[in-house]
C-alpha cells in the first residue's frame, strides 16, 4: 500500500482513537505506529543502495520494487502479536494500545493491498523472510 493511502487510513483510525478516547497523546501515537512503521522501507534502502538522500531515487526504487532484499524489521506478524501480549498481560494502557492500534491496521492494509503482490501473505513472518535469507523473490508473484 502507498504512502497516501496509509497516511489517509492511519488519519481515519487515528482521529476515530481520539473521538473514543478524547486523547491527544493517543491520537499521535496510533498515528506514529500506523504510519512511520513504513520507516524499515528506508533503513531496507540504504542497505541495498548505500547512503544517499535522494528522495526521488528512493520513492522510484520503492515503487517499481526494485528490492531483491527485504528485512522490513518492522513489518513483524511475530513482533505485532508479542507486542499485544505484552499489552494484555502487563495491562499496559491506552498510549500502548493506541500504538497497537495504529500498527496493526497499517499490516491489515498491507495484507489485503498487498495480496496480489505475493505469493503468501506468510511474507510478513519475520521469521520466514530469515529463513528465506530475506530475498523478494521467494514471496514475489513471477509476473509483478
Amino acid at each position: 500500500m502507498g504512502p497516501v493511502y496509509h497516511f489517509i487510513a492511519t488519519s481515519i483510525v487515528s482521529g476515530t482513537i481520539y473521538l473514543a478516547s478524547k486523547s491527544e497523546s493517543c491520537l499521535i501515537i496510533s498515528f506514529v505506529g500506523g504510519f512511520l512503521i513504513d520507516l524499515d522501507h528506508v533503513i531496507d534502502y540504504y542497505l541495498h543502495q548505500g547512503f544517499n538522500l535522494k528522495v526521488r531515487h528512493f520513492l522510484e526504487f520503492c515503487f517499481k520494487r526494485k528490492f531483491t532484499h527485504l528485512t522490513l524489521i518492522f513489518h513483524s506478524l511475530e513482533l505485532l502479536i508479542l507486542f499485544w501480549l505484552a499489552i494484555y498481560f502487563f495491562k499496559l494502557g491506552n498510549f500502548w494500545l493506541a500504538l497497537g492500534i495504529g500498527i496493526t491496521q497499517h499490516m491489515l492494509f498491507d495484507l489485503v493491498v498487498n495480496r496480489d503482490f505475493l505469493k503468501t501473505p506468510y511474507f510478513y513472518f519475520l521469521t520466514l523472510r530469515i529463513i528465506n535469507g530475506f530475498r523478494v523473490k521467494e514471496f514475489k508473484q513471477n509476473d509483478k
